[in-house]
């Protein structure tokens, strides 16, 4: 899949590319979410209740940004391929390792939705870190650069921006500002899911910025 249409260019040379809404993004991504939704395991109202607004709220908070470590791919498919593929190895799991069989079925969806999430946010920041991203008006009128720590929902929920351009940044990457991002994104009743299970929370709150635990980094490993 192409990783972004240029519509004009400003007087810098840089394409932009437009804001688009996420039920679009996702529509062209159709077929990728029927296999996450199989491969959740959930119900029809699990999964409309935490993985659908989790899918929504990445993919209009990623837009068409490129994957800088995926040669034309986005960070939209990069992250929604590691999803299937980190679901698919749930599969064959027990988690967390040795539980016993009560715990282990009373923590089963949760420790599932756990693996899901975190394949589509963690480290997501470091995904934006190679880019300078530009915000356009609709009349192409300028409106900045995009910093995370003002606008933590997302280029696309700034007022009056119409599109964007990105080019490589010139400043090295800053702090990691994943957890400002995952708390953007991540449904309320997916956080309080969560809250209820401490253990598998602790392991979601330091698996965002940090290498993935024992328990589950072979799940994420490259193929």
């Amino acid at each position: 899949m192409a990783v972004a249409v240029a519509v004009n260019a400003g007087p810098a040379g840089e394409a932009r590319v437009p804001i688009t809404g996420a039920g679009a993004l996702l529509g062209e991504r159709a077929a990728a979410l029927e296999r996450l939704r199989g491969l959740s395991s959930s119900s029809a109202a699990q999964y409309e209740a935490v993985y659908a607004p989790l899918l929504v709220a990445l993919a209009g908070y990623v837009q068409r940004v490129p994957c800088a470590r995926l040669p034309r791919h986005t960070i939209l498919d990069a992250r929604l391929r590691a999803a299937e593929r980190a679901l698919a190895r749930r599969r064959g799991a027990i988690l967390p390792p040795g539980a016993g069989s009560e715990r282990a079925a009373r923590e089963a969806d949760l420790w599932t939705y756990t693996v899901f999430g975190l394949a589509l946010l963690h480290r997501l920041a470091g995904e934006f870190a190679p880019w300078s991203i530009a915000l356009w008006s609709v009349h192409d009128r300028p409106l900045g650069r995009w910093q995370p720590q003002t606008a933590p929902r997302g280029l696309a929920r700034v007022p009056g921006v119409a599109a964007y351009s990105v080019r490589p940044a010139a400043d090295p990457p800053g702090a990691d500002w994943t957890p400002l991002l995952a708390g953007a994104l991540l449904p309320e009743v997916a956080l309080n899911w969560l809250w209820r299970e401490p253990r598998v929370m602790s392991v979601w709150h330091r698996s965002l910025t940090v290498d993935l635990p024992p328990e589950i980094a072979l799940l994420f490993a490259d193929p």
